[in-house]
């Protein structure tokens, strides 16, 4: 099954595709690039609205990194596509058009030598675990600190897990150990859910000058 994720900003996506590997760039620079499509979810877009991106990495983050295997920058890619959403400047459009996305030294420390995208506030942090749990666990369990969201977000999986649980007291989601539901409380939300993931969405056809 793809990956799906919820951006900071409410969009919910689903990575449709990623072709792996990293590759040189056939326009002559020295950038790495890898191809892919990511769909706004099913449930949010009627439209079957997607992106087909480009996602660039210098080779001076290759270095840093030491390895552009799938397995040790997965995670940087799909939260530098989420940053890239969050920023307005990626479209989601019925048609195909290419879109880059940058990896760059933003997301990385060159002091600790390792991936780290800029800290989230608590409160940040509990309305992205609010807007997954809405999105993707209306029906069945979804992993409420999944370590790609400790990453986008910068926070330990144990303050997911306290974030969560402050959650579940207000009574807007139903824990299940590491797991969590939508409640109904979180339900009646929709309108407030919809309308974060809808300005979004719109943010990015704006800036981006694309129609759909």
């Amino acid at each position: 099954m793809s990956l799906r994720l919820v951006t900071l900003s409410g969009v919910p996506i689903t990575i449709a595709e990623l072709r792996w590997p990293f590759h040189p760039s056939t326009s002559g620079s020295d950038w790495l690039v890898l191809h892919g499509r990511i769909d706004l979810l099913e449930t949010a877009s009627p439209e079957k609205l997607h992106a087909e991106v480009a996602v660039a990495m210098t080779q001076t983050m290759k270095q840093a990194l030491g390895s552009v295997e799938r397995q040790d920058v997965e995670g940087m890619v799909l939260n530098a596509i989420r940053k890239t959403i969050d920023n307005g400047q990626l479209a989601f459009l019925k048609s195909g058009k290419l879109q880059p996305v940058h990896v760059t030294s933003r997301y990385y420390s060159f002091l600790l030598k390792k991936v780290q995208f800029p800290t989230q506030s608590e409160q940040d942090a509990r309305e992205l675990i609010k807007r997954r749990v809405f999105w993707l666990g209306r029906k069945d369990p979804v992993d409420i600190a999944h370590r790609y969201d400790c990453e986008y977000l910068n926070l330990p999986r144990e303050k997911m897990l306290e974030l969560a649980g402050q959650l579940a007291a207000q009574g807007l989601i139903a824990l299940d150990g590491d797991s969590a539901r939508a409640t109904d409380a979180l339900k009646k939300e929709e309108q407030a859910i919809q309308a974060a993931m809808q300005k979004a969405v719109e943010a990015g056809k704006a800036a981006t000058k694309i129609s759909a």
